[in-house]
């Protein structure tokens, strides 16, 4: 399909939305029949859940800018929520303004979710705020509700205010009626839900001395949104509403960027696939699967076929639009955006504070200028908490003895003592630390209270926390933290197995068996062939003339002498006759190849194979650990490594926590339980537990346990302060600062390895002497001796056979000749005078296989000496 077509076609999609979109008369059935590709729009809070049920039956991608908060029934997979959320935005100012009593004003159910969400929040922050709710049921008429309010105003003190409305109309109706009551006078202080606050006309109210806070999401600012702006200003408002001035209100701008994404999607499935909608319209109707005209409510159901490319093609665009940055994550929700705060005050017109991001929370103007604020405490003793925990701290007062005394100020040594000097020293900040009174880390334990370091940190009790306290989104709530001083993840520890030592044959390793069983078959094969090929080149046969009456013709490579010629290349020794013919020396010459590679190999793998202790486990990984039945393994019984297994969605630590469920005498309670229960287990049971106490443990005495296989996840461990405090950002640059010189890693270097009891242990041990045992080479000994014994009775026995075969006219004699004369034969038996022994010397076997060219004489000669032949 040609470009041409591709445009006609998107167009004529787009006219199908649209006249959906005009249609309001029909039902959303007759829409979907008629042919629809996305439904685009906003509609009230009680038909959405109507809608979101069409959109996942039917698999029609639904793209809204309603308000409706999210919830966990808004997790289909086929609707786009193009406002973002600001329930944790209004949170965050809340707790940044330190409201303690605040009356929270909604008129929708979606303003009563985001209070609960909100309310659910600070309460876990312990900070003693207390909340009124009061809905309006009629904003337009609100007088008599903010009139209680103004009598509820103690005439000495503030009164805060939270308005989260459906619409920003409601937002304009209860401000005028706010002026109209008085309630814009000193003392109040209010913090508007809506995202559009520029468009509120609150610059009004600087005279009368209240203050008034908002959201804007549209930054006009932006290129993007002075480019838009140029030519709404132009459009005709009788035909776009809102057209022909220089804003542009939220919903109109979240409309026009829904389209675009929409267009964005459609134009990347056309992009890959050109004819993806080829089939979809005929004569201006659109058909599905070929099947249906539209998408007709009817069962069987048939879904929209183009809905999964649409709606992920949707999810997956990025682009930055007048709303700001359009992305969304997989549940269809906004992310990576941001608001702009602002606010309104007594003779101060409407000015931008700070900015709010989901990923920092809220930054205002000043913030930047955190470090002359830390500056100011500088001369202040900083109460640094901690907990006992080897290595990271330990008390060096507990292993004095014999009435030595304690020296307070040096008391604490570990690597967050070495980790808190190196960045006091960047920072300049004069610290103490304190070990956390009730010697636990931190959790909520229940309305809202967190106790352990995390407590004493939201109570005011200590100034920072640094220890091995790992960063989680439930602690990220009510503390902050740094970046990550060391990441680490949950590890396996076994017992570590002995160490295999070289055998007798452990030069034999140096190749696998079927290398070996490679080898033997060559050499047989190189040995059949050198034989095969000798016996039938002429080249190998040699002529012997006997007196001139006999002819006879003699091959050196017999079977055996094929066999000698190829053990001899094999041991680089060579042989007493090598080949003449062509193919003889080919297979000759590849073998010599051969066996040069092959010796050249095996000579560079035996010293690894004699001189390395090596460690073998049967377990590397943890799908080797949830495959077998032979180990039991469990963790901490109800520790965060416990609810990791639980809740992770990976198929291999399912099985590893059902593995658990069914077996709860494999869980322990402490990390110290579980490393005896390993080293006490003889190899039959494996502990998960962080890899930092796993490193640390397993290069301490008796050195028994190890580590196996990569990390199953990632976390970090970060040093905590209470919420804004001015020492955050020193901090993290700080603990930066360490990591991009290398600090961090030769701080944990020197805790975990130099200070170890094992040295560095890397899986395997070179011998401590370059030297050989006689244990590493005894097998090539035994093969020697071996050798020696089956030749001597090989040697034996080949006596006796000769002696006892019965061979016609043939005497063996000891000191005597003997004659044999027969009428076609003659032969002769002379001793052998030096040694004693007959010597019988045969014309046919002197100088290998004879053969004869006169079949009518055969003559066989024996004599004491060497027959002379005539060639």
């Amino acid at each position: 399909m040609d470009c041409t077509k591709s445009k006609a076609m998107a167009r004529d999609m787009m006219t199908v939305a649209k006249g959906f979109l005009k249609t309001r008369s029909l039902s959303l059935c007759d829409h979907m029949s008629n042919g629809v590709f996305v439904i685009l729009g906003g509609v009230a809070a009680g038909s959405m859940d109507i809608i979101h049920s069409f959109s996942k039956t039917f698999h029609m991608p639904y793209v809204t800018h309603n308000t409706k908060h999210k919830s966990a029934g808004d997790i289909d997979g086929y609707v786009l929520k193009m406002r973002p959320s600001h329930s944790e935005a209004i949170r965050d100012l809340i707790q940044r303004y330190k409201w303690k009593n605040i009356h929270y004003i909604y008129n929708s159910d979606d303003g009563l979710m985001r209070f609960q969400e909100i309310y659910r929040e600070l309460s876990k922050l312990q900070l003693g705020i207390k909340i009124r709710i009061r809905r309006l049921q009629n904003v337009s008429r609100a007088h008599d509700d903010l009139r209680l309010l103004d009598r509820l105003k103690p005439s000495d003190s503030n009164q805060y205010i939270v308005f989260d409305f459906e619409r920003d109309k409601d937002y304009h109706d209860v401000l005028r009626q706010v002026r109209e009551v008085g309630m814009n006078r000193q003392g109040y202080n209010y913090l508007l839900g809506t995202l559009d606050i520029r468009n509120l006309g609150i610059e009004r109210y600087r005279h009368g001395g209240v203050n008034i806070t908002g959201f804007q999401l549209i930054d006009y600012d932006k290129t993007q949104v002075k480019d838009f702006l140029r030519t709404w200003r132009t459009l005709k408002p009788w035909l776009w509403p809102g057209a022909g001035t220089s804003k542009i209100e939220l919903d109109a701008a979240l409309a026009v960027d829904a389209l675009r994404a929409i267009r964005v999607s459609v134009e990347k499935i056309l992009a890959n696939d050109s004819n993806a909608f080829k089939y979809t319209f005929r004569r201006r109707e659109v058909y599905n699967y070929n099947k249906t005209r539209g998408v007709p409510c009817v069962r069987p159901v048939v879904p929209w076929m183009h809905g999964d490319a649409l709606i992920n093609g949707m999810k997956k665009i990025k682009f930055r639009g007048i709303s700001g940055k359009v992305a969304f994550n997989r549940k269809g929700f906004r992310k990576d955006y941001k608001f702009d705060v602002y606010k309104v005050s007594l003779d101060r017109d409407v000015r931008k504070i700070g900015e709010w991001k989901p990923s920092t929370g809220f930054v205002g103007e000043d913030d930047d200028k955190v470090e002359p604020e830390a500056a100011n405490h500088t001369d202040e003793l900083q109460i640094v908490n901690s907990i006992l925990e080897e290595p990271f701290l330990m008390d060096k007062c507990a292993s004095l003895r014999n009435g030595q005394p304690c020296i307070e100020h040096n008391r604490f040594e570990g690597y967050c003592v070495d980790l808190m000097n190196e960045v006091a020293q960047i920072v300049g900040l004069k610290y103490r630390i304190k070990l956390v009174e009730d010697g636990i880390y931190g959790v909520d334990i229940g309305n809202n209270t967190w106790n352990g370091i995390i407590g004493e940190l939201i109570n005011g009790k200590a100034h920072i926390a640094v220890a091995p306290l790992t960063i989680t989104s439930e602690r990220e709530h009510v503390v902050d933290f740094s970046k990550p001083f060391m990441d680490l993840g949950i590890s396996i520890m076994i017992k570590k197995p002995e160490k295999q030592k070289p055998g007798v044959f452990s030069f034999l390793q140096s190749f696998s068996f079927s290398v070996w069983m490679c080898f033997v078959a060559g050499y047989f094969l190189v040995s059949l062939g050198i034989f095969f090929v000798s016996r039938c080149s002429p080249t190998e046969w040699e002529e012997m003339r006997e007196d001139g009456t006999v002819e006879i013709f003699y091959n050196n490579f017999t079977f055996g002498r094929s066999m000698w010629f190829a053990m001899g290349s094999l041991m680089l020794q060579g042989s007493d006759h090598c080949p003449r013919s062509a193919a003889g020396r080919m297979i000759g010459g590849a073998w010599w190849f051969s066996v040069l590679f092959m010796l050249t190999s095996y000579m560079a793998n035996l010293a690894a194979f004699l001189t390395i202790e090596k460690l073998v486990t049967d377990i590397n990984s943890a799908e080797d650990l949830a495959k077998q039945t032979k180990m039991s393994y469990g963790c901490v019984r109800d520790g965060a490594t416990r609810e990791f297994f639980r809740n992770s969605n990976i198929s291999t630590y399912q099985t590893m926590s059902a593995f658990m469920d069914a077996n709860p005498d494999a869980n322990v309670e402490s990390v110290w339980d579980g490393v005896e229960r390993v080293r006490g287990a003889k190899g039959r049971y494996a502990f998960l537990m962080e890899s930092v106490y796993n490193d640390y443990i397993s290069n301490r005495r008796p050195c028994d346990t190890m580590k196996v296989g990569p990390n199953l996840n990632n976390k970090g461990y970060g040093i905590a302060t209470p919420r804004y405090s001015p020492w955050r950002n020193l901090i993290s640059l700080a603990v930066l600062e360490l990591a991009e010189d290398g600090v961090l890693l030769k701080l944990k270097k020197t805790w975990w390895v130099d200070k170890g009891q094992c040295g560095q242990n890397s899986g395997y041990r070179q011998s401590k002497k370059l030297s050989l045992s006689l244990s590493n080479i005894a097998g090539a000994y035994f093969i020697l001796i071996g050798g020696l014994v089956i030749s001597v009775i090989v040697g034996v026995l080949e006596f006796i056979c000769y002696r006892a075969k019965d061979i016609s006219g043939t005497a063996y004699m000891l000191g005597k000749e003997v004659r044999v004369s027969n009428e076609n034969n003659h032969r002769v038996i002379t001793s052998n005078p030096e040694n004693g022994m007959v010597s019988p010397v045969c014309t046919r076997h002197a100088n290998g296989s004879a053969r004869h060219r006169n079949a009518q004489l055969n003559t066989f000669s024996f004599e004491t000496t060497s027959p002379k032949f005539e060639h």
